[in-house]
């Protein structure tokens, strides 16, 4: 502690301590110091002086209210609190700022320092007015803080620490109340009556011992008929600036924790199961629904022989125009206006958007590599260099002037790949970008964007002697510049994987 002690007994000096230091360095110093004059270890003819000296300055210097005293006034002080020696019209001082405070506190406030498997515990205590307890408290927080999170114990340990000192930290009751009847009677020796009376009032709520329940009583006596309106009022309740500045951090930390375990989890690209949302009841005239199988065959009649009129992919999304005989068959019509009769079981209830979006994000699958092929029907001896700046990923098809996909490979955000087997032939250019790419539905389940090249690519067969002087390679760019006349066109999202 930092206060305005004076060393007339030497106490300090015998420990090898400059005056005010702190209870810590105290017990550091005793145990220290014991070691080597204690008589069963030095031989000299004043080690038992030497001895009974350090345990009588241990003996003040331990002690709270003692070693206040003593650094406040210069004075020696006994054992009982009833019979101090020299002058105890003195106030103790603060032990932060060295000033004359009317409501003195023993506080200790809880450090945490960590060393990566293990935790070690701290206090900073004192006597202190109110100003340098909040500013001990933000202290022992910060080094909380700053070094108690890392070691498991620490885990644990910090934020019961930081707790604590948020609450005002560990006021020791015994401490308290001597300090509070000492100072009271300090007070009152000074004719500050009402001080003496606020003091012994405080007191009381410490005293436990029936030694220190009389001593308050003591005091309260010789301090009746004051003006109860004029009473001091308590400094020690929470709140304030001080409080908010600890308390706000400990409130955020929660709140980070979640968002470092949202990051961590990223419980928004787990697949979702659709088995709880599909709902089987018989269908109603003009209801929506969604095709629950692969390649729906759509007949020309209720019958499992009829002609067959069209397919239909899984999540078609159809509406029922009518019902039949049968509650086994239902009458329906395609999104591209085909007519006909499907089974019953193949239909369930809803449109299929929203189960297309789960179904693709369960069959995800990992994420393609860099220039991985995604598909080749059809291998050949030429070659395709890909230009993707933007910031999405991308992937590019080659398909058929019928709409049939030759090739299609992954081209991450910010990436230049060649690619190479391929086919001759002419050639439609699409692609699309986007996030989180789903290999069973090939499409990007998050801001999937599908453009056509408004051109298509030719490649010819060339001889061997034409390909050894052949040195340009045909290229395409998924982000062209704004004055390059061939600007892509959108394209539906069903249309580029219709053939997937």
């Amino acid at each position: 502690m930092n206060t305005l002690a004076r060393d007339p007994k030497g106490y300090y000096a015998i420990l090898g301590l400059t005056p005010g230091a702190d209870i810590n360095a105290i017990k550091t110093a005793y145990r220290s110091r014991v070691k080597t004059v204690h008589p069963d270890r030095n031989a000299s003819s004043r080690a038992r002086e030497e001895f009974q000296r350090l345990m009588e300055a241990y003996a003040v210097l331990r002690d709270v209210v003692r070693r206040a005293e003593y650094d406040t006034t210069g004075q020696e002080c006994q054992s009982d609190d009833d019979d101090i020696a020299g002058d105890d019209s003195i106030p103790i001082a603060c032990g932060g700022c060295g000033s004359v405070t009317a409501q003195p506190r023993y506080v200790a406030y809880h450090t945490v320092r960590s060393f990566l498997i293990w935790a070690k515990t701290g206090r900073l205590e004192g006597i202190f007015c109110r100003v340098c307890a909040d500013r001990t408290a933000v202290r022992a927080s910060i080094i909380s803080w700053l070094w108690g999170w890392w070691s498991p114990p620490g885990l644990l340990l910090t934020p019961l620490a930081l707790l604590r000192n948020l609450f005002g930290g560990s006021k020791p009751r015994r401490e308290n109340a001597r300090i509070l009847i000492r100072q009271g009677r300090a007070f009152l020796a000074r004719s500050e009556i009402e001080l003496a009376h606020s003091l012994a009032m405080q007191a009381a709520r410490f005293a436990r011992t029936p030694d220190d329940r009389g001593r308050v009583e003591e005091l309260l006596d010789a301090t009746r008929g004051i003006d109860a309106s004029r009473r001091l009022r308590s400094r020690w309740r929470l709140g304030g600036g001080v409080f908010l500045a600890q308390a706000l951090p400990l409130v955020a930390l929660p709140v980070t924790a979640l968002v470092f375990f949202l990051i961590a989890t990223r419980p928004w690209d787990q697949p979702v199961s659709t088995s709880g949302s599909i709902a089987m009841r018989p269908p109603a005239v003009g209801e929506i629904r969604h095709v629950a199988i692969e390649g729906l065959k759509v007949r020309m009649a209720p019958a499992a022989g009829a002609p067959v009129l069209t397919l239909l992919d899984r999540f078609t999304t159809v509406e029922v125009t009518s019902e039949t005989e049968s509650a086994e068959w239902v009458r329906i019509r395609t999104p591209a206006g085909v007519d006909g009769f499907v089974e019953t079981r193949s239909l369930y209830a809803g449109s299929g958007a929203r189960f297309k979006t789960q179904w693709c994000a369960e069959n995800r699958g990992a994420t393609p590599s860099t220039g991985e092929v995604l598909t080749r029907r059809v291998s050949g001896d030429h070659r395709l260099l890909v230009h993707n700046e933007g910031r999405r990923d991308g992937v590019v098809k080659l398909k058929t002037l019928a709409g049939n996909t030759v090739t299609a490979f992954y081209v991450p955000a910010t990436y230049h790949i060649g690619v190479g087997g391929i086919p001759e032939g002419t050639y439609r250019i699409e692609f699309a970008t986007g996030s989180h790419y789903s290999r069973g539905c090939g499409v990007f389940l998050d801001e999937m964007q599908a453009m056509v090249m408004p051109v298509t690519l030719t490649f010819k067969y060339i001889s061997p002697g034409t390909a050894r002087s052949l040195t340009s390679i045909a290229e395409v760019s998924l982000s062209p510049a704004s004055n390059d006349p061939v600007q892509p066109q959108p394209l539906s999202s069903d249309r580029f994987a219709a053939d997937d």
